[in-house]
């Protein structure tokens, strides 16, 4: 706020039959050039006319110029909450701007908690596959015998294999035995048939 009291200056203007512009004329003709608007706008232009009115009219009195002051009054006022609101905006952008920050890196986090789950999922459906796996192996060696089962039945059937190689070199003898005893029996029919067959010869030539 500039402060503008009643100790207002006098009135600048054109002088009658000046072809001098002034700062006053500009503004007035810009704004009339942006029409009257609404709001602020309307009561700057609604300002200025009321005061190309009060330069021109040297009878004005000094209620038109009080007015003219508490009309500025009140634009500084909304200059300033104007001031306010842009400072809020500025502030308000910034908190987006942190909490854009946050929900990025929030999300960022996210997606790597994610990525993790699917790698702890990964390795807890191979291992529910690797223990499907092992218990069916294990149904399937529940079926043989044990350790202790399976080295007593290997320990009895090498005995039996081996009474079995005595049996076999037992009975190989036996045979050998056995057919050393035929090829004597089998010579010593075929002498025996040999000397009955000399025999009745002999007699015939004896009864001669």
């Amino acid at each position: 706020s500039s402060g503008i009291n009643a100790e207002w200056p006098l009135r600048p203007g054109r002088m009658p039959g000046s072809d001098i512009v002034t700062e006053e004329d500009i503004i007035r003709k810009r704004l009339l050039v942006d029409g009257e608007g609404s709001g602020d706008e309307k009561r700057v232009v609604n300002l200025l006319k009321t005061f190309v009115k009060w330069v021109k009219d040297p009878d004005a009195d000094e209620s038109t110029f009080q007015k003219m002051i508490a009309v500025i009054a009140q634009c500084e006022m909304t200059v300033d909450k104007l001031h306010v609101v842009k400072q809020m905006n500025e502030l308000e952008a910034k908190n987006y701007a942190k909490l854009h920050s946050e929900i990025e890196a929030d999300i960022t986090k996210g997606k790597e908690r994610i990525e993790q789950y699917q790698q702890q999922l990964s390795q807890a459906k191979q291992i529910k596959s690797n223990k499907q796996q092992y218990d069916a192996v294990a149904q399937i060696i529940k079926q043989y015998p044990s350790k202790e089962e399976t080295t007593t039945a290997i320990s009895r059937i090498e005995s039996e294999i081996r009474d079995l190689k005595k049996k076999k070199v037992s009975l190989e003898e036996e045979v050998q035995k056995r057919k050393r005893q035929f090829e004597v029996l089998v010579y010593s029919i075929q002498q025996l048939q040999c000397e009955l067959a000399t025999e009745p010869a002999q007699e015939v030539m004896d009864v001669s």
